[in-house]
């Protein structure tokens, strides 16, 4: 009787401790992959800016009535005025890093021209050490095609750098010109009518952007344009009356320096 008693109880403590252990031991949940999603930087965007222009130089050569060669004069001084402008965009942005966009931009600007007489056949007529003094102004309207690369970003700041080609229309306003003997005193003026032209033009342009919210960046940058050269101006009326033909002047290309500021939304 108590050896019964004895191998029941003992059969009772091995159960009971069974039980225990089995409960001590911890079953991990299974682990589930979730597969990481990367953002999605492509998609179309438009942009808008407006800037200021610095002012520059060029200059130009001209031809005197009867005379076929541009290269016979040349301008002493030429200078672009200060002044401003605007342009909008369409682009895609195919990678994080990698942009480009189709730009129309119109600038426009004063222009001054100042030279010393041909010796021939001016000395004669308004005397030695007369010169000209020229005053104009210009429409520059451009049509581009953009590439951007947009550098590592620091929080909302991506600084980026850029280059574009494609074609300048150049709008030249009449030139007023007024021919000044020794003293400065204007002994003649005459008027001589613009020229329109297309043309090359490349630029390059550097910048940063910051993300203002999610779809829309501000946009401050430097755009450096090279307008390649074309037809300037055409003869003056007493020229023309003579049986003066064709252009003038010509300009051997100009630089814009501009610095824009604007908004680019892009759709997510």
């Amino acid at each position: 009787m108590n050896r019964l008693f004895v191998l029941a109880l003992a059969g009772a403590s091995a159960f009971n401790f069974g039980v225990a252990s089995a409960a001590d031991i911890f079953v991990p949940p299974p682990i589930e992959y979730v597969e990481e999603v990367k953002p999605d930087y492509t998609g179309w965007y438009i942009r808008g800016d407006a800037g200021y222009l610095f002012e520059s130089k060029t200059d130009w050569n001209y031809r005197m009535f009867g005379q076929d060669d541009f290269s016979e004069y040349h301008y002493d001084r030429v200078k672009h005025k200060s002044g401003y402008t605007v342009g909008a965009g369409v682009g895609y942005r195919f990678a994080e890093h990698f942009r480009t966009d189709v730009s129309a931009d119109y600038y426009s600007f004063d222009i001054e021209g100042n030279s010393r007489c041909p010796i021939a056949p001016f000395a004669g007529s308004f005397g030695p050490g007369c010169s000209f003094d020229d005053r104009s102004d210009a429409d520059v309207w451009t049509v581009m095609a953009n590439a951007y690369v947009d550098l590592p970003y620091f929080g909302p700041l991506t600084p980026y750098f850029g280059a574009g080609i494609g074609f300048a229309h150049v709008s030249y306003g009449d030139l007023k010109n007024d021919i000044r003997d020794a003293s400065g005193s204007v002994v003649f003026s005459d008027v001589h009518s613009g020229e329109d032209s297309w043309r090359f033009a490349s630029s390059l342009m550097a910048g940063v952007s910051y993300d203002v919210i999610k779809n829309v960046a501000l946009d401050v940058g430097y755009r450096y344009t090279r307008v390649f050269d074309g037809d300037a101006y055409g003869w003056d009326t007493e020229d023309t009356a003579l049986g003066a033909t064709g252009v003038q002047t010509r300009d051997n290309g100009f630089d814009i320096h501009a610095v824009r500021a604007g908004l680019r939304y892009t759709f997510f």
